[in-house]
């Protein structure tokens, strides 16, 4: 018949095979997991499934946020991508996104300026022969394969203007 949980007597039956049956945890059982029908195990508010130690752990902080939090570090494996349905925020100043299997190339949020691409590392458009560089600590480099278009009502250069090659112009000088 019946046998003996906690304080609880229960069919063992209706614990485990029922829809919507439920495991409660502690003296007070204050900590539910629910069989969901067809959708899985829920665990009740917003209590934690926690990993080694407390600072490790999966809960629903608030209605709609899911928290993960590591300790240290949270390694997301997929052997082929792992997918964000919406916006990707990191949210701490000077962030950087690391790529590659050694990280060679960082993108670093710098704080109030933007973005900067690390080293003399290039940002690359079609193919790697159009691309924009920051060739040295002095020298911005911008190359095509072809042609380079810069298209505005105004075009201001500030500086000495060293051209190597033919020069055409239309309009008045």
């Amino acid at each position: 018949d019946g046998d003996t949980l906690g304080t609880a007597s229960l069919e063992w039956s209706d614990l485990f095979l029922a829809d919507g049956g439920i495991i409660k945890f502690g003296n007070d059982q204050d900590t539910l997991l629910t069989h969901t029908d067809g959708t899985g195990l829920t665990l009740n508010s917003t209590n934690k499934l926690t990993f080694g130690d407390a600072a490790s752990y999966i809960n629903q902080s608030s209605d709609g946020v899911l928290t993960i939090a590591g300790e240290a570090t949270i390694d997301l494996t997929a052997s082929t991508a792992v997918l964000v349905s919406n916006d990707l925020k990191l949210d701490s100043d000077s962030s950087v996104i690391g790529f590659g299997a050694d990280n060679d190339t960082t993108l670093t949020h710098t704080d109030g300026t933007g973005l900067t691409l690390n080293s003399t590392n290039k940002l690359c458009f079609n193919d790697a022969t159009q691309f924009i560089q920051g060739a040295s600590g002095t020298v911005l480099d911008i190359a095509a394969t072809d042609e380079i278009e810069l298209t505005a009502t105004l075009i201001d250069v500030v500086g000495t203007l060293a051209v190597s090659g033919t020069a055409t112009l239309a309009g008045i000088l």
